[in-house]
């Protein structure tokens, strides 16, 4: 059985898929078939993204803990989507861990 692990990891939307062994799988078409998925997977990589920020010689990276928070909710909201979804067209294929609503955001 897969595992659908939604985690966020900049440059990579949330939903990450790992196979029976426990490895990283780029392709499962029952996720990557689905343009209500992908299209939720790229609104949540874009707002993670936007947390972070380059010197002006992309040598040095920062991480705004303070938008992350304040955009947490947001976040939260475009998961649920996610894992509406991946409730509805899963035929108990996969599992789906969820390691962002969990995050405590002070």
């Amino acid at each position: 059985m897969y595992t659908i692990k939604l985690m966020n990891e900049y440059l990579h939307g949330p939903i990450w898929i790992y196979d029976e062994d426990g490895y990283i799988r780029r392709k499962y078409p029952l996720i990557d078939n689905n343009e209500e998925l992908q299209r939720l997977n790229e609104q949540a990589r874009k707002l993670y993204d936007s947390f972070y920020s380059f010197d002006e010689n992309d040598n040095a990276c920062t991480f705004n803990e303070d938008e992350y928070k304040a955009a947490h909710k947001e976040m939260v909201e475009i998961i649920k989507k996610i894992i509406q979804k991946l409730e509805e067209i899963n035929n108990n294929d996969f599992v789906i861990e969820d390691y962002i609503t969990k995050d405590i955001v002070d």
